[in-house]
């Protein structure tokens, strides 16, 4: 009980000025951070089955959604560079991989055509993927937060608009992955990523940092890659943005290729 309150109490302290994490509860896999995620999960399951399928409608809430997510990472980019023990601009956290969501769903919402199919491409392949790995292992917060605090709720909160996103797309028919009428439509997708991975990249081979997992020095990746050069793990974790969002739409690809020559030969 008493770490519960600590947790409570503490809901706005920076990591700097916080217990040690071994002594806080509801850090990455413990049974509280598993407890809550898995309830956020399901009401988040619960709403999208619930939300209304017109567009207008949807629309509405994604725009509403957008805009508390931009609210919140302000906030977040604000309270983080002058919470802890040194002012630090924490501006260059807007090149994570899952914040590209903030960036593609205005067209999304308003787009059209091939634009419009990237940006909901993004939301329900990449988008869905990052929004439910956090939920497993959200690695840039609960390392060294609580579920209970600031950063975990925002954490939580925000990919988990990631994956009602996705999900009420897909439900709705606002986006379909049979949605390919060339090999290139099923790379659609990626453009927005590989649109913000130049920034980051920037940022990554300028300060070290490992926006986007580029470097592969983030979460597993180190066990994984080993000692490979760091410029042929970027060309691997590019291939990797392109060929995982088009997986979800090459078997309707495929499927209309056969059928085309079917009728073809018929």
């Amino acid at each position: 009980m008493e770490k519960l309150v600590y947790v409570f109490v503490n809901f706005f302290t920076h990591k700097d000025k916080l217990a040690p994490v071994e002594e806080l509860i509801g850090t990455m896999f413990t049974p509280l951070h598993i407890f809550l995620a898995a309830l956020l999960l399901g009401g988040v399951i619960v709403a999208a089955l619930l939300t209304p399928k017109k567009e207008s409608v949807l629309k509405v809430v994604y725009i509403v959604l957008w805009a508390v997510l931009w609210g919140l990472e302000i906030t977040r980019i604000i309270w983080e560079s002058v919470a802890g023990n040194e002012v630090s601009l924490q501006i260059p956290g807007l090149l994570h991989a899952c914040s590209i969501y903030l960036y593609a769903m205005p067209f999304a919402i308003l787009g059209k055509g091939k634009v419009r199919l990237s940006a909901c491409g993004f939301a329900c392949t990449l988008g869905l993927l990052g929004g439910a790995v956090n939920f497993i292992y959200p690695m840039t917060s609960l390392n060294r937060y609580s579920i209970i605090s600031f950063v975990g709720f925002h954490s939580m909160f925000y990919h988990a608009v990631l994956i009602y996103t996705a999900l009420t797309m897909l439900r709705s028919g606002y986006h379909r992955f049979t949605r390919v009428y060339s090999i290139w439509d099923t790379l659609l997708p990626c453009v927005f990523t590989l649109i913000v991975s130049i920034p980051a990249n920037i940022v990554n081979y300028t300060t070290g940092q490992d926006y986007m997992f580029f470097r592969g020095k983030s979460a597993f990746l180190p066990a994984l890659f080993g000692d490979t050069p760091e410029w042929i793990i970027t060309i691997i974790i590019y291939a990797l943005y392109i060929i995982v969002p088009a997986c979800f739409y090459l078997p309707s690809y495929l499927s209309q290729r056969v059928k085309m020559r079917r009728a073809t030969e018929a």
